[in-house]
């Protein structure tokens, strides 16, 4: 965990290479501001036992972390978040926006799942042991045997067949071949399907209704194992889904998971309750743990987006853990309070996207390495941070610095022009913007379409500085348009490959595995190409690897994609991850923060001391 004092240092004085890095590297993976998930800070970056190391992404093996014994049970857990924000679609395998990850994550189960996304520690969920491969191609699956889906009074009324029924291994081979299927109408929403695109076939030895399945992949496909454990990879009853290939309502959000939804109000909040029948709600049993969930639910906020309201709501215990608009006021609150304080990394983060060539919508002005290079320069990362979170942040990078095993290291990060942040580097990189600019004919571009995010509202506020800094110190002219919506236009835009998108800014979601990161974007027929990048020596580095079942040789080949990316294509620019700063009531026993969106199932070893002396005042 990063030292406070270095982080309130920086924001009052130069900041230096030695302060950056010795910060950063000495950050733990934590939550995020828009995905409050915990009461009791904790930090998924640090060991859990003694002598404990990180487990790669792909590595068979268990680290769970040590869990306080419940000595009371119930309660509703309560936090701020952008949860209740449903813009595009509440099906699981087709939305693309972080929030709704979090309900999903509560709702469904996976056959796998991550015990640490920091260090990329798988676990089981589904599975009984995680599947291992002789031959690099063969995987063989066993479903415990007992999964039921939810069960309620409402469930039955609206979906008789499937409350209470058994989890198969259909519903696991239907969930991930329909992520597949071409002759879906909604095919195009599938941006996972790129992960399942490798399958060759999934056999059901004991039949359809069995709990086994064999899945056989085309190639030799080192992601696999994380595949089945990764952000989305929900298993969903198919008679769920209608005839137009859909599952967008809330009442068909019924799963296997931890908790039911009981409420959905867009824009208020978000409301998830305790699964009575929860197949392993006594995995933790002997850790004094039995039963769980061992609260009653939780409830998703709205976040007001106001500190003085969030403050208040804090204070009064109307919610029991919370983030701030402004990051320095978690000391204030805290030392008024006595409260914890939780602090990490978190993996979203500000990004811009050029179109690298033309599309049948728009023409780029962006083909020119030259003038991409110079935009990755003249916008001040340090500045943007400075402001946005009041010095709490990272510098962004191709795969974010809060995941561990596939980070390039900080100290390369800061050596590269746009990076640097001594004054003498700086001075010397806005003169070499300058001079590639104008020998690239940047001087000559008219005005450029532009568009950013309202939501959060750190982009929004920042965007007048963006547009101020490409200006003086390019000549650019932005024509800008804010997304109201937050990222309902951006997402059209961008995948239409729209002049509207030429260039912009906006939160991205964080990801886990080094091929989330890299293949949907870069490879060609990346699901998330928005660039219409075609790189042959790229496309070569990136099936290689996912071919690459050697832990440390395909970490290497991930910094080689890094370096190509930011040297030769840059294409994305990725500018600061914020270090999220939360005040958390003591009573809150268990909780953890996360990287991202997407893992509210934790929540189920979470519980409220109602003996504690902070407990007293807490609204029922």
């Amino acid at each position: 965990m990063v030292d406070a004092n270095y982080w309130e240092h920086w924001t009052r004085r130069r900041l230096t290479r030695r302060r950056l890095l010795s910060g950063a590297l000495g950050t733990g993976a934590g939550l995020a501001a828009i995905s409050l998930v915990g009461c009791q800070g904790g930090d998924e970056g640090t060991p859990t036992t003694p002598g404990a190391s990180p487990l790669p992404t792909g590595t068979p093996g268990v680290r769970r972390p040590y869990l306080e014994p419940a000595t009371s049970r119930g309660g509703i857990i309560r936090y701020y978040g952008y949860d209740p924000m449903p813009l595009d679609t509440l099906d699981p395998h087709q939305t693309q926006f972080g929030p709704l990850y979090n309900t999903h994550s509560a709702v469904f189960s996976k056959v796998l799942k991550y015990n640490d996304i920091a260090n990329c520690v798988l676990d089981t969920d589904l599975a009984e042991t995680i599947p291992e491969t002789a031959d690099k191609l063969t995987y063989v699956i066993k479903i415990r045997p007992n999964v039921r889906f939810h069960d309620s009074d409402k469930i039955r009324q609206e979906f008789s067949g499937t409350a209470g029924r058994q989890l198969t291994a259909e519903d696991v081979r239907y969930s991930i071949e329909r992520q597949t299927n071409k002759e879906s109408p909604r095919s195009g929403l599938y941006y996972r399907g790129s992960q399942w695109e490798t399958v060759d076939s999934i056999e059901m030895p004991d039949g359809p209704q069995g709990l086994t399945l064999k899945i056989s992949t085309k190639r030799p496909t080192a992601p696999l194992i994380h595949f089945l454990a990764d952000t989305n990879a929900f298993i969903i009853p198919k008679e769920l889904v209608d005839d137009n290939d859909q599952m967008n309502a809330a009442e068909k959000m019924v799963g296997s998971g931890p908790f039911m939804l009981d409420k959905l109000v867009p824009l208020q909040m978000v409301r998830c309750l305790r699964n009575p029948d929860w197949f392993a709600k006594d995995d933790l049993a002997d850790q004094g743990l039995p039963d769980r969930p061992i609260i009653d639910g939780y409830e998703a906020l709205w976040s007001p987006e106001d500190d003085t309201v969030i403050e208040a709501a804090f204070k009064s215990k109307q919610v029991d853990s919370t983030a701030y608009v402004d990051p320095t006021n978690v000391d204030r609150v805290a030392a008024e309070t006595r409260c914890g304080i939780g602090e990490a990394v978190i993996s979203g983060w500000v990004t811009t996207r050029f179109l690298l060539a033309d599309s049948q919508y728009a023409t780029t002005p962006f083909k020119d390495i030259r003038l991409r290079r110079a935009l990755n320069i003249a916008i001040d990362r340090n500045r943007m941070g400075q402001s946005m979170y009041k010095g709490y942040f990272v510098f962004g990078s191709p795969v974010g610095q809060a995941i561990k095993p596939w980070c390039l290291p900080m100290d390369e990060l800061v050596k590269k022009p746009g990076y640097r942040f001594e004054r003498g580097e700086r001075e010397q990189d806005l003169t070499d913007a300058r001079q590639m600019w104008e020998a690239a004919g940047g001087l000559d571009i008219e005005p450029v379409k532009a568009i950013y995010t309202a939501i959060p509202a750190w982009v929004k506020n920042y965007w007048p500085q963006v547009e101020r800094e490409v200006n003086e110190v390019l000549g650019l002219e932005l024509k800008s348009h804010m997304d109201p919506t937050g990222y309902t236009e951006i997402v059209q835009c961008l995948f239409e490959k729209r002049a509207e998108c030429l260039f912009g800014m906006a939160y991205d979601n964080g990801w886990i595995d080094l091929d989330d990161w890299l293949y949907p974007y870069f490879h060609s027929t990346g699901s998330k190409n928005s660039f219409n990048l075609s790189d042959p020596e790229l496309d070569r580095l990136l099936d290689a690897q996912r071919a690459e079942f050697d832990l440390e040789k395909r970490r290497q080949l991930g910094f080689d994609i890094q370096r190509f990316l930011m040297d030769k294509v840059v294409a994305r620019l990725d500018w600061v991850s914020q270090i999220n700063r939360t005040t958390n009531w003591p009573y809150g026993k268990n909780g953890r923060t996360m990287v991202w969106y997407g893992n509210m199932f934790h929540l189920a070893s979470q519980w409220l001391d109602a003996t504690h002396a902070d407990f007293r005042g807490r609204p029922s």
